[in-house]
């Protein structure tokens, strides 16, 4: 596969989205819920987050969108105007405990050296904010190795749109249909067939393999095995094969 440039989504590509995810949520609704439990229950009930299990079920808005894309129904709960100041507030509590909550898979950090060791570029594209992708790439000791980081309020739109998959090929020089776009969901895949991309779809997320199949040029088990679909030695060796 000629691939020269590697794009990743985040939640559950590079990070364990239930670990991560589901512990900031659990503060971000406890915190709109001023401490009471049941409120925070009913809110996570709202947009298909367990609060008891620290669990997003499937379907849940918040697996694929921004916050903008599911925190009105809590507004319209707790009886306040869904705004900018509320999705601020939205967007500052979950920067507040985003780095302290990162969990990433184990091969994350080793495969990321070995794909940026031999030479690829390497980007993130987030429907999240670009300060909380920032903040847990630097909490995992990763960030160096990117040179692309953007999220929904990156000025390049949001996934499925192929805006911010652009944006890293003009970033890095590179034509689409060499880049690969790594993600867990439907999302990621239609941006990068939108964008001309080669479609690198990972189990590690919300969605099964009989989910991804038929939507993905590649589909792989974990980030290890990227590795070696593009070429590479084992993850951490970092030699080109």
């Amino acid at each position: 596969m000629n691939v020269r440039a590697v794009l990743f989504d985040r939640d559950g590509t590079l990070i364990d989205f239930n670990r991560t995810w589901g512990t900031v949520l659990q503060h971000v609704l406890m915190d709109l819920a001023d401490g009471n439990l049941k409120l925070a229950t009913e809110l996570g009930h709202l947009v298909k987050f367990d609060y008891a299990s620290c669990a997003c079920q499937p379907g849940s808005p918040i697996l694929t969108n921004p916050p903008s894309g599911y925190s009105e129904p809590w507004a319209n709960h707790l009886g306040v105007e869904f705004n900018r100041a509320f999705l601020d507030r939205i967007e500052d509590l979950i920067l507040d405990h985003a780095a302290d909550c990162v969990a990433a898979f184990d091969d994350t950090a080793s495969s990321i050296k070995a794909l940026a060791a031999a030479g690829l570029p390497i980007g993130l594209a987030t429907n999240g904010t670009e300060a909380s992708a920032v903040a847990q790439l630097k909490r995992l000791g990763i960030l160096d190795y990117f040179t692309f980081v953007v999220g929904y309020d990156s000025g390049h739109g949001e996934k499925p749109e192929p805006g911010q998959l652009f944006g890293f090929a003009e970033h890095t020089g590179i034509e689409p249909q060499h880049i690969a776009m790594v993600g867990d969901s439907l999302h990621d895949m239609h941006a990068a067939q939108n964008a001309g991309m080669v479609r690198v779809a990972v189990t590690t997320g919300a969605l099964t393999a009989e989910e991804l199949k038929d939507h993905c040029d590649h589909l792989l088990d974990s980030l290890t095995d990227l590795v070696d679909l593009v070429g590479l030695k084992a993850a951490g060796e970092g030699a080109a094969a």
